[in-house]
């Protein structure tokens, strides 16, 4: 049981990728607390880790909003008494070419997939630091390394605001015992890449040199290795997960 009471909270964990981190985390002992704008089905998520004996709870949560963020988290520490470890993964996508996005629309991509991150980490930081020990993890993606390939320029900007933002936290929450990594998928089978289409996929995967999306579950055994005590010597590190689209 690699993390065996610790308590962990995740953003957008309603489906993909933090559904798969969730469930990941409490079949390793961790009580798990799912957090989407998407209330029934972090819901949803929660009862399945119930139901196979583990501990989740669902909680309704836009963190992109910096009141918000800030109250919840001043909750959360009055319900649960710490924080081990955060999962950054709330965002969204969209494929667009720079010409039809338009200034709301940008603004909203930056919200929504960075500043949610720096307005988290900077709330589990303050209970981190006072605790001297904590674990940040936030999902980028192989478009904050080489462009938007099929996502938005607005996307593959912020993911590499959360590259960058990674490196300064890790440098900063060093002293305390915190240790904060980034992971980098690149295409997985989601909901999201679903929206592609199969002509834009298949045209994908065969730049892909293992030729198959990722899934879900590869991501959160990344995901785990990071929130476990076997990674105690990596931080600031960005993880790539691609199947050899990105290299470096």
């Amino acid at each position: 049981m690699q993390l065996e009471n610790r308590i962990a909270l995740i953003t957008g964990a309603a489906g993909g990728i933090g559904r798969a981190i969730a469930l990941r985390f409490a079949g390793e002992g961790a009580a798990v607390a799912l957090c989407d704008l998407d209330l029934p089905g972090a819901a949803k998520v929660a009862e399945e880790i119930r139901a196979a004996g583990g501990r989740g709870f669902a909680y309704k949560l836009d963190a992109a909003e910096e009141q918000e963020v800030r109250a919840f988290f001043a909750a959360f520490i009055t319900e649960h008494g710490r924080l081990d470890i955060l999962v950054n993964n709330a965002g969204i996508c969209r494929n667009v070419k720079i010409e039809d996005i338009d200034g709301v629309e940008w603004d909203r991509f930056l919200s929504v997939n960075l500043k949610s991150v720096f307005l988290c980490s900077k709330e589990a930081l303050r209970i981190m630091k006072a605790q001297r020990y904590g674990k940040v993890i936030s999902l980028a993606s192989a478009a904050g390394k080489m462009g938007g390939v099929v996502a938005g320029a607005h996307y593959a900007a912020a993911k590499a605001g959360v590259i960058c933002f990674t490196k300064s936290l890790a440098l900063q929450a060093a002293p305390y015992g915190i240790q904060a990594n980034a992971i980098a998928p690149g295409p997985i089978t989601t909901r999201m890449t679903a929206e592609w289409g199969p002509e834009l996929t298949e045209a994908f995967v065969e730049k892909i040199p293992l030729h198959r999306y990722g899934t879900p579950a590869e991501v959160a055994e990344v995901a785990l290795l990071l929130a476990s005590d076997r990674a105690s010597f990596i931080t600031g590190e960005v993880i790539d997960i691609n199947g050899g689209l990105v290299m470096d």
